[in-house]
């Protein structure tokens, strides 16, 4: 079982991170968590050089009482915190780290324009350095799933056998095991196996080639899944060809994925090239929440109840 003590929910006061503050506070009903809510503001002058200043950061702190308010669940611990930073991704990290949580509950602003410009700021640090676990609300949610407690039916969890992707599987089967759910493991091939053979022999059957190779990766997928799993939700294993996001995104859609879980591989910059441009792409056309469990720390992972 997945414990959750603290959640950790910036907000701007968006449409999306709202749906990101619901969310949140949803889980931490469910989990029994305290859920602490921050904005980070831009810094303003001192209040003895500016009385306005002062004025906006009561109208915000105000503000942001009132966003908790609106959407508080009963019995549930939600506090508030105002900062003040040009660097709202760093101040996030940071008081992460300070409040130990076990999750950051984030929402993105989609794809176009000044959206996508606030998505690169802010979302994308979290995703390659946080060492806690992202759980981010697309701008395309289905927003059906804010309207009903925290329950997954179908969980789909992306593995290309690296060291993040297995602490993912990890954390997407605990969930599955909790909620009951039907869980989806799924590889993507995404190179062509005959382009990866320099000279195939004159004989070299193709078709019997990816047969093989889709078996083998199906062999791997399963052997990962613990046979006690079996027990408390239902697994499947698939192989796909093709591109890695676009893949898992229309896997998504046709088992009616109600949450994604996929690792990323950390801060460096060919990870961010290669792993995480999948990730970034996921979570501007996914329609239901997506876990990122980065790899590399022993708390990167959700903590597990004994």
């Amino acid at each position: 079982m997945i414990e959750l003590n603290r959640i950790l929910c910036p907000i701007d006061f968006s449409e999306y991170s709202d749906h990101a503050l619901r969310y949140a506070m949803k889980m931490a009903h469910w989990y029994g968590a305290q859920l602490h809510v921050l904005h980070v503001m831009p810094p303003l002058p001192p209040s003895t050089m500016s009385p306005l200043s002062e004025a906006g950061r009561r109208l915000t702190a105000r503000s942001l009482a009132a966003a908790v308010e609106r959407w508080r669940e009963p019995h549930t611990d939600a506090t508030t915190e105002l900062m003040e930073s040009a660097d709202p991704s760093a101040r996030i990290l940071e008081r992460a780290e300070q409040l130990d949580v076990d999750l950051i509950v984030v929402g993105s602003h989609g794809r176009k324009g000044v959206e996508r410009m606030l998505l690169g700021s802010v979302v994308e640090p979290l995703l390659h350095q946080s060492r806690r676990p992202v759980f981010v609300i697309p701008a395309g949610l289905n927003l059906a799933q804010l309207e009903r407690p925290v329950a997954f039916t179908h969980v789909v969890c992306a593995v290309d056998f690296g060291a993040p992707s297995l602490a993912a599987l990890a954390q997407a089967v605990s969930i599955a095991e909790e909620s009951d759910a039907r869980l989806t493991v799924l590889n993507v091939i995404e190179k062509p196996l005959e382009l990866t053979i320099p000279l195939p022999p004159p004989d070299f059957d193709v078709y019997q080639a990816r047969a093989e190779a889709e078996a083998s990766r199906l062999r791997r997928l399963h052997a990962l899944v613990p046979e006690s799993a079996h027990a408390f939700c239902s697994v499947e294993t698939a192989v796909l060809e093709g591109g890695a996001s676009r893949s898992l995104l229309q896997l998504a859609e046709q088992r009616h994925a109600d949450l994604i879980v996929m690792g990323v591989h950390g801060r460096r910059a060919l990870d961010v090239a290669v792993f995480g441009s999948n990730a970034k792409d996921v979570i501007r056309r996914a329609h239901c929440p997506v876990l990122i469990v980065p790899g590399g720390s022993r708390r990167a992972a959700l903590r597990t109840a004994s």
